[in-house]
């Protein structure tokens, strides 16, 4: 009898150690170079940035994860009043969250959607311009990247569980990137 509550009390411990050691903060420092490009067919443009984060991600056992920090984006056209300001970014249940901006005092201002991977070393960010967004002609910003190709396969990787099936930045893009020429319609 003795055995079976030491074994009891040695499971819960290890539970608790567990789920203590899965929700505790992840502390996020991190600074990523990349590209800003445009989507579409006639825009081939690739402007370098940075992209750095500074945060903790808070982490649950039954509902999405949470980053907050700031979101700062050197060299693309990231408002200048959302560069240091404090950001709270609740991730779905496949991991995209939006990156808002703005004194709490004031109406919010939404700049994009933002795709990490799990591990935060690869990002995607639509940007969305008077708050839309579409994969005919929209704007990303991919890290690491140096360049449109490169930059086009991460996307296609981040982004692939938040679009519609066949929607793949673009209604006949899926198709394509499953042939291997996703390039070519971007």
């Amino acid at each position: 009898m003795r055995m079976r509550w030491v074994a009891v009390a040695g499971s819960a411990v290890i539970v608790v150690a567990l789920y203590i050691f899965y929700t505790y903060p992840r502390p996020v420092a991190i600074s990523l170079h990349g590209v800003q490009i445009k989507l579409g067919n006639s825009v081939q443009a690739v402007t370098p940035v940075t992209l750095t984060l500074q945060g903790t991600v808070d982490r649950y056992l039954f509902r999405p994860e949470t980053f907050f920090g700031t979101v700062d984006i050197k060299g693309a056209t990231f408002p200048d009043r959302a560069n240091g300001q404090p950001e709270t970014i609740q991730f779905n249940t496949h991991f995209g969250g939006f990156i808002f901006y703005g004194p709490e005092s004031d109406p919010f201002h939404m700049y994009g959607a933002i795709y990490p991977n799990r591990s935060f070393t690869e990002f995607v960010v639509q940007e969305w311009h008077h708050s839309e967004w579409s994969s005919a002609n929209g704007f990303l910003i991919v890290a690491p990247a140096e360049t449109r190709s490169e930059a086009i396969r991460l996307a296609n990787r981040l982004m692939k569980g938040f679009l519609l099936p066949g929607h793949l930045l673009g209604s006949a893009t899926l198709r394509r990137f499953i042939r291997g020429s996703s390039e070519k319609l971007l």
